[in-house]
């Protein structure tokens, strides 16, 4: 296998996709408009297992960014929905300093299906490692989003036999049980599919998880909702959002998420410990 890039940005290139991305720019305008919650939020204690301050977080990312860990396989980032790479850009440019080894980046900005998103990320990361799609390497995954979702439905054998091998999936605010704003008209097929009751959510919850699966939230995000933020059997490391932030849209470049996640890919171990904290009431 030829050695891939440290960082692989699936870029979209020619005149349509220049087109394709404008006539998309006022639908992702009103999509965001509609994502991002209020800034009013109410005081919330520190999470007691997972009980780092930003500035420690921050701290230790310069720390790992002096000496950067050779990766154990390639991390996929993944966007999320109606997003042109601003999350996934986010996410790379806290993570690539502390990590050495191939990070593949795909969005979803073009894709109005999860069906479409998936078979993206298939051919994405199989371009980027210069393997074939049926012959995927295991790979971790840090997913913001909807991103989640597409992860977890690419890990499931289609009819086709493929699969994306994902070894460890690190979400942040998916909607992993569904999407408080779920349904509500934004012209695309997704919004439905995030809707607690559809046949994809069914899907997903059906299918057997043979990875290790770390999720994620903020408190107070009314996009998703911090509850439906994680699946039944897993752990919710879950922390307060800073007064003036965007509990959901803000996530991605929560430097105490970003640390521990770094810590985790790195072989460290994380801020967050065992037993996971339940919410708060």
């Amino acid at each position: 296998m030829r050695a891939a890039l440290p960082w692989i940005r699936r870029e979209a290139t020619g005149v349509g996709a220049r087109r394709a991305i404008a006539g998309s720019a006022l639908r992702a305008a009103a999509l965001a408009a509609i994502l991002t919650p209020g800034c009013a939020l109410p005081y919330r204690e520190p999470n007691p297992s997972f009980a780092v301050a930003h500035a420690e977080a921050a701290s230790d990312l310069r720390r790992m960014a002096e000496s950067p860990v050779q990766l154990d396989r390639p991390v996929v980032v993944l966007a999320g929905i109606g997003d042109p790479a601003v999350s996934s850009a986010a996410i790379i440019a806290a993570l690539r300093p502390c990590l050495a080894g191939p990070l593949v980046e795909v969005d979803f900005f073009d894709e109005h299906t999860f069906e479409g998103a998936r078979q993206k990320l298939l051919t994405a990361v199989a371009a980027a490692l210069f393997v074939d799609v049926d012959h995927l390497p295991a790979v971790d995954v840090v997913a913001f989003s909807m991103g989640g979702l597409v992860a977890r439905d690419a890990a499931i054998l289609d009819d086709a036999g493929r699969r994306l091998p994902i070894h460890r999936l690190f979400t942040i605010s998916t909607p992993h049980e569904g999407a408080r704003l779920a349904g509500i008209p934004l012209g695309t097929p997704q919004s439905d599919d995030m809707k607690q009751t559809s046949d994809f959510m069914h899907r997903l919850r059906s299918a057997r998880r043979d990875y290790e699966l770390v999720c994620y939230t903020r408190l107070d995000d009314i996009t998703v909702g911090e509850e439906f933020a994680v699946p039944a059997g897993a752990d919710l490391w879950w922390l307060p959002t800073p007064s003036g932030e965007w509990a959901h849209m803000h996530a991605f470049e929560d430097e105490r998420i970003m640390a521990d996640l770094a810590r985790r890919l790195r072989g460290e171990a994380p801020f967050s410990t065992l037993p996971a904290a339940p919410l708060p009431n």
